[in-house]
């Protein structure tokens, strides 16, 4: 057994109660309910689906060929008339509101916990990253442009 086990035991225990309160938050609830409305609904998840797709082809598009390539611009345009569709539906609007908010919590989280050990250990939070693998808008691949 190392000498640092104990401390170590110690402090997973504390992220082990806290994960435990985020999960049980409104936040997760809110979040588990708005998802559930989401996969359920035929129209948003086909959107949905289709968004990852294409944010997905983006993110290639945009290593290969640049963003200024005619077709970067095009899956771009048709990506951004998807987001219109989905932002007219309620269950969408309601996912991402969900999604957004358990993301900022987790933000928070980490930026507190950083913050609390800047002067006493050396932490670098390292890239920037939306938390939850989902898109900025609707759940699917995140590019945190928004």
């Amino acid at each position: 057994m190392s000498i640092l086990e104990p401390t170590r035991e110690l402090v997973f225990d504390k992220v082990d109660a806290i994960a435990s309160k985020i999960a049980s938050s409104e936040a997760a609830s809110m979040y588990w309910q708005a998802r559930d409305k989401m996969m359920h609904h035929q129209e948003a998840q086909g959107l949905f689906d289709e968004l990852k797709k294409k944010t997905n082809g983006l993110l290639v598009l945009k290593d290969r060929l640049g963003e200024q390539s005619d077709k970067y611009q095009r899956i771009k345009q048709e990506t951004a008339r998807i987001e219109e569709r989905l932002a007219e539906i309620p269950v969408a609007l309601q996912y991402k509101a969900a999604q957004d908010e358990l993301n900022a919590m987790l933000q928070e989280v980490i930026l507190v916990l950083l913050a609390r050990l800047k002067d006493e250990v050396p932490v670098e939070p390292g890239p920037r990253q939306c938390g939850s693998g989902g898109s900025c808008s609707t759940g699917g691949s995140c590019s945190c442009s928004h």
